[in-house]
């Protein structure tokens, strides 16, 4: 839960001019942080063991708690009320923001997608004709850390486009790269740019998204923030699910018709004025 402080502090503390780069930055730094440990825990589980992972994530968390800890500036308590009174309050901001709900669905259908690549990929990929070993399986994160720099590039752009743009243009992107991954399944170059095509699509989608979300209600960006990733992941969990299921009976094939569709339910999102 740590990046989900992380992102409505920046928000909130940044001046407008510069508060999607801002915002954009984190997400980056977020995804390489994600993708790079896919790399990391690859070799390390080829090397020593899966369990080994297990030990070295612990002292990375420790290493984060004593980073926070001296360097997080302390923070004024913003509202008076309970945490009960909190969580309740979050029904109240979905209710009120008919613009949340689209975003955060959009996002979360989006996100569903990319988890249905990267929860089956791994059993792809150990299959003919690659039988790739874990550290090779690892490194295909690093396809995704190119993907990441994509966030850098659009940030500028998002203010100026607006997210509905970019939601529709990552849907195609991903859409795009769905494609791909069916056609050239049995390839390492068609399914090392379905990687890169999925994650900058992604990224243009849950950025453009996220950063106007949080805008919506200044003094509630922590709460509209959790509602929008409640929500987001509760997609890729969902994505995650699906797609084990079409993988369990369908293989590959069940999986790309998984992806295509939840890509395609995110894009029709964008029609709708209000939900």
């Amino acid at each position: 839960v740590m990046p989900q402080f992380f992102i409505p502090l920046v928000s909130y503390y940044s001046p407008p001019a510069h508060k999607v780069r801002n915002v954009g930055i984190i997400q980056s730094c977020l995804l390489i942080g994600i993708l790079g440990s896919r790399v990391f825990s690859g070799f390390l589980a080829d090397v020593w063991g899966w369990r080994s992972v297990y030990f070295v994530a612990c002292l990375f968390m420790l290493g984060c708690f004593l980073m926070i800890h001296k360097m997080l500036p302390a923070l004024s308590t913003c509202s008076q009320e309970s945490y009960a009174g909190l969580m309740k309050s979050l029904l109240r901001l979905l209710s009120k923001y008919p613009y949340l709900r689209i975003a955060s669905l959009r996002a979360a259908l989006a996100y569903g997608s990319f988890f249905a690549l990267w929860s089956c990929l791994a059993f792809r990929m150990k299959q003919e004709p690659f039988f790739a070993s874990d550290d090779i399986i690892g490194a295909l994160g690093l396809c995704g850390l190119a993907g990441a720099s994509t966030v850098v590039f659009i940030s500028g752009y998002v203010q100026k486009y607006g997210a509905r743009f970019f939601s529709i243009v990552g849907g195609c992107v991903v859409l795009a790269a769905w494609i791909l991954a069916f056609w050239g399944n049995d390839s390492y170059l068609w399914i090392i740019i379905a990687i890169l095509l999925i994650d900058a699509g992604m990224q243009c989608i849950h950025l453009s998204n996220q950063t106007s979300v949080v805008a919506l209600d200044v003094s509630a960006i922590n709460r509209i923030n959790t509602v929008y990733m409640t929500i987001y992941f509760l997609g890729g969990s969902a994505g995650t699910f699906v797609s084990g299921l079409s993988w369990q009976h369908y293989g590959w094939t069940g999986v790309v018709g998984v992806g295509i569709a939840f890509t395609v339910a995110s894009l029709l999102v964008n029609f709708f004025k209000q939900l």
